[in-house]
């Protein structure tokens, strides 16, 4: 897995509420409130990859978690936090409760997408201030979801993905489908809700207008595919979400956002494909 873990980006300036960025291929210059394409390509590369290695801490420190502490102690779990505790480092959390009552009990460190130490508590602990503010954005997004009506793409509830700020300001909390089918990839069903720091919603979108079911295709021996395709038409540009899926895949992802304007995706490289 691709670290470091640098500068945690909240949310692209100018882009709000789940509309359409106001600059679209083929207009002159952007608005003065909206990022440029450089801009909107550099945000997408750092954030997808914190949204994977996030992610990545989440699962493998979850695995932890269940094979370290008996199912029968495992009721009342709230949730979880990711922290950023260097730039190797992801300090996972999680806690019992909901909000100010909530308490950690188990904690683990995640280097390299591997659990390097893990601790059930000997006894539970006040989660700090901000991982408080961390857990109840959570909270925050996921009640703005449902007001949205903000469905996953598959049966499974949303993976959530906290994105802490590097100075005490908005986060960004994303609400991604679940992969239920080790051979199948879902587009579609991801969304992102900012949320500042005195707790109210700053701003809310989806990434998609649909779901869409990718699977490798069936290949001749000796073949090898070059990657998935899909469109895009929310954005000029791809966003973090498709860098995610691209680390996801372990391949790039091809990316229309407009008629002969393709992009490609490969972890957190995006570049313009070549179009004769």
């Amino acid at each position: 897995m691709l670290l470091p873990l640098i500068a945690l980006i909240s949310a692209v300036p100018g882009q709000d509420a789940g509309r359409p960025p106001s600059a679209v291929p083929g207009s002159t210059a952007p608005s003065p409130t909206a990022p440029s394409n450089e801009q909107r390509i550099a945000h997408a590369s750092n954030t997808g990859r914190l949204i994977y290695g996030f992610d990545r801490a989440a699962w493998v420190s979850t695995d932890a978690l269940m094979a370290a502490v008996p199912k029968d102690q495992l009721t009342g779990v709230g949730g979880y936090v990711v922290e950023v505790s260097d730039e190797q480092t992801l300090h996972v959390t999680y806690y019992r409760g909901s909000n100010a009552t909530a308490q950690a009990f188990f904690v683990a460190d995640v280097r390299g997408g591997k659990v390097v130490r893990q601790e059930q508590l000997p006894q539970p602990v006040a989660l700090t201030p901000s991982q408080a503010f961390l857990a109840h954005a959570r909270e925050i997004a996921v009640e703005r979801a449902k007001a949205q009506k903000y469905e996953p793409c598959t049966p499974a509830p949303f993976n959530t993905v906290v994105l802490p700020s590097p100075n005490g300001g908005p986060v960004a909390v994303y609400l991604l489908t679940a992969q239920q089918d080790a051979a199948t990839y879902v587009m579609g069903g991801n969304y992102r809700v900012v949320v500042a720091p005195d707790g109210h919603v700053l701003s809310s979108r989806p990434f998609n207008v649909s779901c869409l079911a990718m699977k490798p295709p069936k290949l001749p021996p000796g073949a090898t595919a070059e990657g998935f395709m899909t469109t895009h038409l929310l954005d000029p540009v791809p966003t973090e979400i498709h860098v995610f899926t691209s680390y996801n895949l372990h391949m790039p992802l091809f990316v229309g956002t407009a008629p002969k304007t393709v992009w490609v995706v490969k972890g957190s490289s995006i570049t313009l494909a070549p179009i004769k």
